[in-house]
């Protein structure tokens, strides 16, 4: 296949079985959250982007050299969007602030799983280091963060809803339907 092309059969199995990846049909790939954070902080220190995919297991000339660029573009425009209003911070500066941001965002994410598994009280351990035995309630999430996370489960959401509904006619057409005789 030529990079940035149409993904055969083979190469979508292959490419959702990637932890960067979290979805892809024939003609995208959408990264997981977690890929892009790590990416973006690992290409503002000054590695290559083809670099960091490989690693990934995302070869780029199955990936494509023109979609890696763009990608890790877009990345870095929101991530300098988000710590920054304008356009003063170095790197090495913006760096600091997503990896802080990318931590309380990893310890919200553990605290709502063990929500969700039932811990019960509507406040569990925060898991992070400096910050052993405290607590957090719901209530305490800040709104970008919630904003976040209630984004994330929508587009999960409708991943899902689309998953069920290619299923549902794949049975449909599988299922001859009944003939009535008279």
């Amino acid at each position: 296949m030529r990079g940035g092309g149409v993904f055969s059969d083979e190469e979508i199995q292959l490419l959702r079985g990637l932890p960067a990846v979290a979805n892809v049909t024939r003609n995208r790939i959408t990264y997981s959250d977690a890929f892009k954070q790590v990416c973006t902080i690992r290409y503002l220190a000054g590695e290559s982007p083809t670099k960091i995919f490989r690693e990934a297991g995302l070869p780029p000339d199955l990936v494509g050299y023109k979609r890696i660029e763009r990608s890790v573009a877009r990345w870095k425009a929101a991530a300098i969007k988000s710590v920054s209003g304008n356009d003063h911070l170095d790197d090495s500066e913006i760096i600091a602030q997503l990896v802080e941001r990318y931590k309380r965002t990893l310890v919200t994410r553990r605290n709502l799983d063990n929500m969700a598994s039932g811990v019960p009280d509507s406040s569990v351990s925060v898991m992070s280091e400096g910050a052993v035995g405290a607590h957090v309630s719901i209530s305490a999430l800040d709104g970008d963060t919630a904003g976040i996370i209630i984004k994330q489960q929508a587009r999960r959401i409708d991943e899902l809803e689309r998953a069920n509904a290619s299923l549902l006619d794949k049975l449909n057409k599988a299922i001859p339907s009944p003939t009535v005789d008279e």
